[in-house]
């Protein structure tokens, strides 16, 4: 099938470079309608992004690029844009990500490392930035996700005024804590291992929310699993790193809501891009996802609805 986006980023490279003289290769897949591709060219390499412009925000994605580099978190330079055809070509940081690094060092180290950058991240002065709210209206609508795409259609009414009052309960959480600048997405596949340091891409959709959502994205990764055991002690380093000011049971539940919240969102997501985009890979990864809402359901009888629909 012939790709026309492809070729007309070809040629936009052409353009910025002044000939051919480069490679262009798969760089990783997205969950969005965002492509990457790494760019070789006389040993050098760079990313370019392939993101239509009907479908993504390719201004926003460089805005909060230069705020966290202007910030001193290590996020891709932007080197050129064409907003309007929807390419970028950025810095490459290389080809580990934290999911593969993993597999090579010390776990709870790498794991350390990461916290030790959030908890930068969530320093950034965000008053004077132009950053959505993560307000109960957008986490409604991500939990309506798991109604949509994930319940079956024929799910009782009853069951689904029930769950109206669960996805109270947790937005409520979420916008009654501390907020700061919230990644979105800040889990394994979306952190790379820079000169043994940590990097962050894919970012783009980030908002002014909850201090626990990207730590439970990096905790309860639904790419890899922790045991409980780990868990507890990273969640105890990042209470302890970031000065928290609550009580440490009050910190831990309002991370477990966070989390819930975003599983369920999470479901929803994963079988829509199998439904919806043919993107079938993501069904494997549900199983986890699931097992880290029924924790919470078993932890919490609150939200013992969801053992049944679930």
């Amino acid at each position: 099938m012939h790709d026309e986006r492809l070729d007309q980023l070809e040629d936009w490279l052409e353009i910025f470079f002044d000939d051919t003289d480069f490679t262009l290769s798969i760089a990783s897949d997205d969950a969005s309608f965002r492509r990457y591709f790494r760019i070789e060219r006389s040993n050098l390499s760079f990313i370019a992004m392939d993101a239509p412009p009907e479908k993504e925000n390719s201004k926003l994605f460089i805005d909060i690029a230069n705020l966290l580099r202007d910030n001193n978190v290590c996020a891709p330079k932007i080197i050129d844009a064409d907003l309007e055809q929807g390419f970028l070509l950025i810095e490459d940081l290389g080809n580990t990500t934290f999911l593969q690094a993993l597999n090579k060092q010390p776990k709870l180290d790498l794991y350390k490392m990461a916290i030790d950058e959030l908890v930068k991240i969530q320093t950034i002065n965000t008053e004077k930035q132009n950053l959505a709210s993560y307000d109960s209206a957008l986490l409604m609508k991500e939990m309506q996700l798991f109604v949509d795409w994930y319940l079956p259609k024929n799910t009782h009414q009853d069951q689904l005024s029930q769950l109206t009052e669960i996805f109270e309960i947790l937005i409520t959480n979420a916008i009654n804590s501390h907020q700061v600048f919230v990644h979105r997405d800040y889990h394994s596949r979306n952190l790379m291992i820079t000169r043994q340091k940590i990097s962050v891409i894919d970012f783009q959709d980030g908002v002014i929310g909850c201090n626990t959502y990207d730590l439970v994205s990096l905790l309860k990764d639904a790419y890899f699993e922790l045991s409980t055991t780990e868990i507890q002690a990273l969640l105890a380093y990042f209470y302890q790193q970031a000065d928290i000011q609550t009580t440490f049971t009050d910190f831990e539940k309002q991370f477990d809501l966070m989390g819930l919240q975003r599983h369920l969102k999470v479901l929803g997501i994963f079988k829509r891009l199998s439904l919806r985009d043919n993107k079938h890979q993501y069904l494997d990864d549900i199983p986890l996802v699931k097992k880290y809402a029924l924790q919470m359901v078993d932890k919490y009888p609150e939200f013992s609805l969801l053992k049944t629909i679930l």
